[in-house]
Protein backbone atom coordinates (compact mmCIF):
# COMPACT_ATOMS: atom_id res chain seq x y z
CA UNK A 1 0.00 0.00 0.00
CA UNK A 2 3.06 2.43 0.77
CA UNK A 3 4.66 2.02 -2.57
CA UNK A 4 0.94 2.30 -4.43
CA UNK A 5 0.45 5.88 -2.40
CA UNK A 6 4.37 6.59 -3.09
CA UNK A 7 3.70 6.03 -6.65
CA UNK A 8 0.60 8.20 -6.80
CA UNK A 9 2.19 11.11 -5.27
CA UNK A 10 4.94 10.58 -7.98
CA UNK A 11 2.27 10.49 -10.56
CA UNK A 12 0.86 13.70 -9.14
CA UNK A 13 4.26 15.69 -9.21
CA UNK A 14 5.12 14.90 -12.56
CA UNK A 15 1.52 15.97 -13.71
CA UNK A 16 1.72 19.40 -12.09
CA UNK A 17 5.32 19.91 -13.00
CA UNK A 18 4.53 18.65 -16.78
CA UNK A 19 1.73 21.70 -16.71
CA UNK A 20 3.80 23.88 -15.11
CA UNK A 21 6.30 23.80 -18.16
CA UNK A 22 3.73 24.27 -20.46
CA UNK A 23 2.92 27.14 -18.81
CA UNK A 24 5.48 29.21 -18.07
CA UNK A 25 8.61 26.75 -20.03
CA UNK A 26 10.27 26.24 -16.98
CA UNK A 27 10.68 23.10 -15.04
CA UNK A 28 11.25 24.29 -11.39
CA UNK A 29 8.85 27.23 -11.24
CA UNK A 30 5.99 27.24 -8.83
CA UNK A 31 3.60 30.16 -7.96
CA UNK A 32 4.96 31.82 -4.76
CA UNK A 33 4.30 34.79 -2.91
CA UNK A 34 5.94 37.71 -2.88
CA UNK A 35 8.55 38.35 0.03
CA UNK A 36 7.52 42.09 0.88
CA UNK A 37 3.92 41.75 1.44
CA UNK A 38 3.21 43.70 -1.27
CA UNK A 39 0.15 41.02 -2.70
CA UNK A 40 -1.66 41.25 -5.77
CA UNK A 41 -5.52 39.81 -5.29
CA UNK A 42 -4.01 36.50 -6.57
CA UNK A 43 -1.59 36.35 -3.81
CA UNK A 44 -4.02 37.42 -1.18
CA UNK A 45 -6.33 34.28 -2.63
CA UNK A 46 -3.33 31.72 -2.75
CA UNK A 47 -2.40 32.69 0.97
CA UNK A 48 -5.75 32.10 2.40
CA UNK A 49 -6.37 28.82 0.59
CA UNK A 50 -2.97 27.65 1.51
CA UNK A 51 -3.70 28.65 5.32
CA UNK A 52 -7.10 26.95 5.23
CA UNK A 53 -5.66 23.86 3.84
CA UNK A 54 -2.61 23.38 6.27
CA UNK A 55 -4.97 23.78 9.32
CA UNK A 56 -7.07 21.07 7.80
CA UNK A 57 -9.49 23.02 5.73
CA UNK A 58 -8.58 21.34 2.84
CA UNK A 59 -12.26 21.20 1.17
CA UNK A 60 -13.06 24.84 1.75
CA UNK A 61 -10.07 25.60 0.40
CA UNK A 62 -10.85 24.20 -2.64
CA UNK A 63 -13.82 25.87 -3.03
CA UNK A 64 -12.28 29.18 -2.39
CA UNK A 65 -9.95 27.84 -5.44
CA UNK A 66 -12.91 27.49 -8.03
CA UNK A 67 -14.37 30.54 -6.50
CA UNK A 68 -12.18 32.92 -7.89
CA UNK A 69 -10.92 30.86 -10.61
CA UNK A 70 -9.90 33.62 -13.30
CA UNK A 71 -9.65 31.57 -16.45
CA UNK A 72 -7.86 33.64 -18.60
CA UNK A 73 -5.11 33.95 -16.28
CA UNK A 74 -1.98 32.06 -16.52
CA UNK A 75 -1.20 33.24 -12.60
CA UNK A 76 -4.37 32.13 -11.40
CA UNK A 77 -3.48 28.23 -13.46
CA UNK A 78 0.04 28.19 -11.49
CA UNK A 79 -1.48 28.63 -8.17
CA UNK A 80 -4.20 26.13 -8.46
CA UNK A 81 -1.42 23.84 -9.71
CA UNK A 82 1.01 25.03 -6.87
CA UNK A 83 -2.05 24.30 -4.76
CA UNK A 84 -2.29 20.67 -5.76
CA UNK A 85 0.95 20.41 -5.55
CA UNK A 86 1.22 21.46 -2.16
CA UNK A 87 -1.66 19.60 -0.32
CA UNK A 88 0.28 16.25 -2.20
CA UNK A 89 3.31 16.71 0.26
CA UNK A 90 0.60 15.81 3.12
CA UNK A 91 0.47 13.14 4.80
CA UNK A 92 -1.97 9.68 3.92
CA UNK A 93 -3.23 10.20 7.72
CA UNK A 94 -3.83 14.13 7.47
CA UNK A 95 -5.68 13.90 4.18
CA UNK A 96 -7.42 10.83 5.76
CA UNK A 97 -8.40 12.81 8.86
CA UNK A 98 -9.08 15.87 7.09
CA UNK A 99 -11.65 14.09 4.53
CA UNK A 100 -9.85 13.99 0.99
CA UNK A 101 -7.14 11.98 -0.86
CA UNK A 102 -5.16 11.90 -3.23
CA UNK A 103 -7.69 10.47 -5.98
CA UNK A 104 -9.37 13.95 -5.11
CA UNK A 105 -6.00 15.51 -6.08
CA UNK A 106 -5.80 13.91 -9.07
CA UNK A 107 -9.14 14.34 -10.30
CA UNK A 108 -8.66 18.62 -8.78
CA UNK A 109 -5.28 18.86 -11.11
CA UNK A 110 -7.59 17.72 -14.22
CA UNK A 111 -10.84 19.47 -13.32
CA UNK A 112 -8.76 22.86 -12.30
CA UNK A 113 -6.84 22.23 -15.56
CA UNK A 114 -10.45 22.33 -17.40
CA UNK A 115 -11.41 25.67 -16.49
CA UNK A 116 -8.60 26.94 -18.56
CA UNK A 117 -7.47 26.82 -22.27
CA UNK A 118 -3.57 25.80 -22.72
CA UNK A 119 -4.27 25.38 -26.58
CA UNK A 120 -7.69 25.88 -28.02
CA UNK A 121 -6.38 22.69 -30.63
CA UNK A 122 -4.70 20.40 -27.96
CA UNK A 123 -6.90 21.22 -24.96
CA UNK A 124 -9.02 18.02 -25.11
CA UNK A 125 -6.53 15.62 -26.65
CA UNK A 126 -4.16 16.59 -23.27
CA UNK A 127 -7.18 16.46 -20.97
CA UNK A 128 -7.98 13.06 -21.92
CA UNK A 129 -4.10 12.12 -21.79
CA UNK A 130 -3.41 13.40 -18.19
CA UNK A 131 -6.97 11.23 -17.51
CA UNK A 132 -5.53 8.19 -18.90
CA UNK A 133 -1.97 8.78 -17.13
CA UNK A 134 -4.62 9.55 -13.31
Amino acid sequence: MKFEQDYIMRMIKSIVSFFIKLITGKSDTVYELPSDGLYTPCDDIFARILSLADGGKINEAENLLYANVEPDSKDYLLMGLTFYSHINEYTDNFLSDHNYSRQEIQDGIIAFAKEFTIDETNSLSLYQTLEEML
